[in-house]
C-alpha cells in the first residue's frame, strides 16, 4: 500500500498555508504548553510517562474548534475512528489503537462482545460519545492498561477528564457557532454556557449545559410515504395492488444533542477532597450518515449526497452517570475512592429491505408479490452500571513507590432487534389470505433479545523500583474474577414460530501481568520499554443448539472465549529545546480475536473465536514552537496489521469436527485500519499593540486505504476503501474576554468512505417490486464552514 499522494490543489494549499507562517520562522525558545496528566495514577507530564501516551488539553481542544470525540481522536496518531455521523458514534465504541479490531465499522446494532479500548470519564469506564465542552483534557494511553485501571483492555485506554470546580472566584462563559456544511438547505447551530460559583472558601458548583442543531446533508430521495403506523401508503388507495407513493425527505440525516453537566467539589481539610459529578446527554438522529453510490431498480444513478433507502432511518440516544470521587491525602500515600453508575439507551430503526432483496426472502415472504416492499429492523439496547474502586497510591520521595487498586463492578445490558415487514399481514388479508399459513397478526419475521448480567472483581497495581537515578524498573499485575450470565431468544412470529429461552453462564479468572523499564539518557531525553498482557472476556451466546431440530447450530455456536495479546514496545521521548518528541516501534500478538458474526442460519447474533493475528508498527508524535508565535505539529503512524493463521469458524453441522467454515485467510488485513497515518498541523498567533490577539490554525489528516471486512473471502464484505486526506483552517480573533472564530473542516471538500454496505449484501431487486437501493457508503463530513463566538467573565 501507498501512502495517498497529494493533490495538486491540496499541495497548493498547504503551500499557501506554509507561506503565511514562513516570514516567523526563526527559531526560538518559546516554552510549550506542559500538560500535565493523572494516567499513572500520579500527576505527571507526558514526557515523563515510560509508555506512549498522548495527551490534548481542553484549551488545544477548544483552539482546533472539536467538540466530538471522533473527530479528536482522528486528530491523535495511531487512533483509528470509523467516521460514520454522529449516529453511529452513539452505539458502538469502534475505537482502534494498533489496528486491534476485527469488526466491520459498517453497523450501528450492538456487539455482543466488548470493545477492545476501554473509555472513561473522569474515573468511570463508560462509552457514549460526550459532547467535548468544558473539558480539562483528554488523554489516551496505548497498549494494555489493565494493572493500573479496573477495567482491562486489549488495545488502550481514552480517558475524558472534565473540568472541576474552582473555590478561587465566579465565572462563566457563554458561546453560540452558525455554520452551513455543504450539500445542505438548512444550518447548523450550537449553543452552550457555563457557570461557576465559589461556596464558601472550601466549595464550589459548577454548571455547564448545551444544544447543538445540525441540519442534515444527505437526501432519502425515495423514501416510501407511510401511515402513521409505519405501513407504506398504497397509490389510488389500493392497499392490494398499489405502488408505493415516494417522497424525498431532504437533509435527512439531522443531529439534534442536548447536554448538561453539575458537579460540587468540597474540601473540607487540606488533605480531603470530594468531587461529586453528574452528566447527562441525550440525542435524536433523523438518519444516517451515508450516500448510495449504485443505480436503483430502475438503473438511473443517485447524486452526490443522496441515499437509496425506502424506510426512514431514524434513531435516539441517553446516557447519564454519576459518580463521587473521593481523595484523602494520608501523608506516606493518597487514598482514592471511585463510587460511580451509569445508565445508557439506544434506539434506532434501519432499512433491511435491501438486505431482505438481497438474501433474496422477498420471494420467500411474499412470492414477489408485494407492490410496496418494506423492512424495517427496530433494534434497542440499554445497559446500566455500578462501578466501585479504591486506589493507594504511594507519596513523596521513595526509592520504592506502587500503586494498589481494588475494581468492582455490576453490569446489566439487554438488546432487542424486531425485524418488521411492514403491512404484511394486512396485505395478506387484503388479496384474500393467499399466504394462510403466515401469522396476519404479526409483520415480525425476527424478533431476538438478548439479557446480560455480568459481574467482574479485581485487584491490580504496579510497584516501581527506582534502580538508579537514571533506571527505573516496574512490575504490575491484575489478578480478576468475572461471571457472566445470558438470557437469550429468538423468534419468527410471521411464522407463528417461537424460539427456546436459553439461559447460560460464563465463569473466568486470571492473572495478568506488566513490565516495564526506562532508562533516562539525559535530562531531555528516555528510552522505555513495555511487556504487558492485555484480556477481553469471553462469554456465552446462549443460542439454542443441538439436539433442538429446529434450531440447527453447531454447540460451539453457544459461547465464546476470552481473547488475550501480549503487547511488547520500545520507545525514546524527550525534549530539544523546543521540540518535544516520542517514537515508539510495537509488536502486538493477539490470540483468539473476537469477531462478531451471526450463525450459520443467519438467525442468531453470536461471537466466535478466530486463531490468531498480530499488529506491528511505528508511532511517532511531535510538538514544535518554532518561535515565540508559531508552532507545528503532528505524527505519522504506520501500522502492519493481519491474520497470522486462518479464520475458521464453526458450521451449522453437529457432526463436524472443529472450526471447518473458511471465512478469512491467513494474511487478511485487519478491518478499518489504515496502513499510513499522517497528522500535521500548525498555528500562529499575532499579538497586536491593543492587547487583540489572531489565531490562524491549519491541519491536515491523510489515510492510506482500509479494508472494510476481515472477511476477505466474502463478497458481501469485502472491499478495500480508498485512502483520503482532510484539510482544516481556523483564524480566531481573541480579545480580554471574548473572542470569535471563523473555521473551516474538510476544507477540500474530500468524500472519504469509512465502510460500506456492499451491493452484495444489500441491493435493489426489480423482480421483487424493490426499486430502491440498500447499498450504502458511510462518509466524512463533507465542509462545513462555521462562525462562533464566546464571551467570558
Amino acid at each position: 500500500m501507498k501512502i495517498p499522494s497529494l493533490k495538486k490543489s491540496t499541495l497548493a494549499l498547504a503551500i499557501g498555508a506554509t507561506s503565511m507562517f514562513a516570514a516567523d520562522m526563526a527559531m526560538s525558545q518559546a516554552l510549550l504548553e506542559e500538560v500535565i496528566v493523572t494516567a499513572t495514577r500520579r500527576s505527571q507530564s507526558v514526557q515523563e510517562i515510560a509508555f506512549n501516551i498522548s495527551a490534548i488539553s481542553g484549551t488545544e481542544i477548544e483552539a482546533a474548534n472539536i467538540i466530538d470525540a471522533q473527530e479528536l481522536l482522528r486528530a491523535i496518531p495511531g487512533v483509528v475512528v470509523p467516521d460514520g455521523g454522529a449516529r453511529l458514534a452513539e452505539n458502538n465504541n469502534g475505537i482502534a489503537i494498533r489496528g486491534l479490531n476485527l469488526d466491520p465499522a459498517a453497523t450501528d446494532r450492538a456487539f455482543l462482545s466488548d470493545p477492545t479500548v476501554s473509555t472513561y470519564v473522569g474515573n468511570t469506564p463508560i462509552f457514549a460519545n460526550f459532547i467535548l465542552k468544558d473539558i480539562e483534557r483528554v488523554e489516551v494511553l496505548r497498549g494494555p492498561q489493565g494493572t493500573l485501571y479496573g477495567s482491562g483492555s486489549l488495545g488502550g485506554t481514552v480517558r475524558y477528564i472534565m473540568k472541576k470546580p474552582s473555590t478561587e472566584a465566579v465565572s462563566g462563559k457563554i458561546e453560540a457557532s452558525y455554520g452551513q456544511t455543504d450539500g445542505s438547505d438548512g444550518n447548523n447551530y450550537s449553543f452552550d454556557a457555563m457557570i461557576n460559583v465559589p461556596l464558601g472558601d472550601t466549595a464550589a458548583f459548577r454548571l455547564s449545559l448545551g444544544r447543538i442543531d445540525n441540519a442534515g446533508v444527505v437526501d432519502s430521495v425515495n423514501l416510501y410515504q407511510t401511515r402513521p403506523d409505519g405501513v407504506p401508503v398504497a397509490q389510488g388507495g389500493d392497499f392490494a395492488n398499489g405502488l408505493p407513493v415516494y417522497v424525498n425527505n431532504k437533509d435527512a440525516d439531522t443531529v439534534e444533542i442536548d447536554y448538561v453537566r453539575a458537579s460540587v467539589l468540597w474540601e473540607p481539610t487540606d488533605n480531603l477532597e470530594m468531587l461529586l459529578s453528574y452528566q447527562k446527554q441525550e440525542g435524536d438522529y433523523g438518519g444516517r450518515r451515508q450516500t448510495t453510490s449504485s443505480p436503483n431498480g430502475y438503473g438511473e444513478e443517485y447524486g452526490e449526497y443522496e441515499i437509496g433507502a425506502v424506510v426512514a432511518e431514524p434513531a435516539s440516544n441517553s446516557a447519564e452517570f454519576t459518580s463521587l470521587e473521593i481523595e484523602y491525602e494520608m501523608g506516606f500515600a493518597t487514598l482514592s475512592s471511585s463510587t460511580s453508575s451509569y445508565d445508557r439507551t439506544y434506539d434506532g430503526i434501519s432499512d433491511n429491505t435491501g438486505f431482505t432483496a438481497a438474501q433474496g426472502w422477498l420471494v420467500f415472504y411474499s412470492y414477489g408479490m408485494m407492490p410496496r416492499p418494506a423492512v424495517e429492523a427496530s433494534r434497542h439496547n440499554e445497559e446500566k452500571a455500578f462501578i466501585q474502586e479504591f486506589r493507594l497510591v504511594s507519596s513523596g520521595d521513595n526509592t520504592v513507590d506502587w500503586v494498589l487498586g481494588a475494581y468492582y463492578k455490576d453490569q446489566e445490558g439487554s438488546a432487542n432487534q424486531e425485524t418488521l415487514y411492514l403491512g404484511h399481514g394486512e396485505w395478506n388479508e387484503s388479496i384474500g389470505n393467499y399466504f394462510y399459513w403466515m401469522n396476519p397478526e404479526s409483520d415480525a419475521t425476527f424478533d431476538w433479545t438478548y439479557e446480560n448480567e455480568f459481574t467482574d472483581m479485581a485487584l491490580f497495581g504496579e510497584v516501581t523500583w527506582h534502580a538508579t537515578d537514571a533506571v527505573d524498573l516496574s512490575i504490575g499485575a491484575r489478578s480478576f474474577k468475572n461471571e457472566n450470565t445470558v438470557t437469550s431468544q429468538t423468534s419468527f412470529p410471521i411464522w407463528y414460530s417461537y424460539g427456546p429461552v436459553v439461559t447460560e453462564t460464563n465463569k473466568d479468572s486470571d492473572t495478568l501481568f506488566k513490565l516495564n523499564g526506562s532508562w533516562t539518557l539525559s535530562d531531555e531525553s528516555m528510552l522505555y520499554g513495555t511487556i504487558s498482557e492485555g484480556y477481553r472476556r469471553g462469554g456465552t451466546n446462549a443460542t439454542p443448539v443441538y439436539p433442538d431440530p429446529d434450531y440447527p447450530n453447531d454447540p460451539e455456536w453457544g459461547s465464546f472465549d476470552k481473547d488475550t495479546v501480549i503487547n511488547y514496545e520500545i520507545g525514546l521521548k524527550g525534549q530539544m529545546d523546543s521540540l518535544t518528541y516520542t517514537v515508539a516501534l510495537f509488536y502486538v500478538d493477539w490470540q483468539d480475536p473476537q469477531l462478531n458474526v451471526a450463525t450459520p442460519s443467519g438467525a442468531y447474533y453470536a461471537v466466535q473465536n478466530g486463531s490468531a493475528a498480530e499488529t506491528k508498527g511505528l508511532e511517532s508524535e511531535f510538538n514544535w514552537a518554532a518561535t515565540e508565535s508559531i508552532r507545528l505539529f503532528g505524527g505519522y503512524t504506520y501500522v502492519n496489521a493481519e491474520l497470522t493463521e486462518d479464520l475458521m469458524l464453526h458450521d451449522a453441522n453437529p457432526d463436524t469436527d472443529g472450526k471447518t467454515e473458511l471465512r478469512a485467510t491467513s494474511g487478511a488485513v485487519l478491518p478499518g485500519t489504515p496502513e499510513h497515518t499522517i497528522n500535521l498541523g500548525a498555528s500562529h498567533t499575532a499579538a497586536f499593540s491593543n492587547g487583540l490577539e489572531l489565531i490562524s490554525r491549519i491541519d491536515f489528516y491523510s489515510q492510506s486505504e482500509v479494508e472494510n471486512s476481515i472477511l476477505n473471502i466474502d463478497e458481501n464484505w469485502a472491499a478495500t476503501l480508498e485512502g483520503f486526506q482532510l484539510w482544516n483552517l481556523s483564524f480566531t480573533l481573541r480579545g480580554e474576554s471574548w473572542s470569535a472564530s471563523l473555521y473551516a473542516k474538510n476544507l477540500a471538500n474530500e468524500k472519504g468512505v469509512t465502510a460500506t454496505y456492499k451491493d452484495e449484501y444489500m441491493t435493489s431487486d426489480p423482480s421483487q417490486n424493490f426499486y430502491g437501493t440498500g447499498q450504502k457508503d458511510f462518509i466524512t463530513t463533507p465542509r462545513t464552514v462555521s462562525l462562533s463566538a464566546s464571551y467570558s467573565f
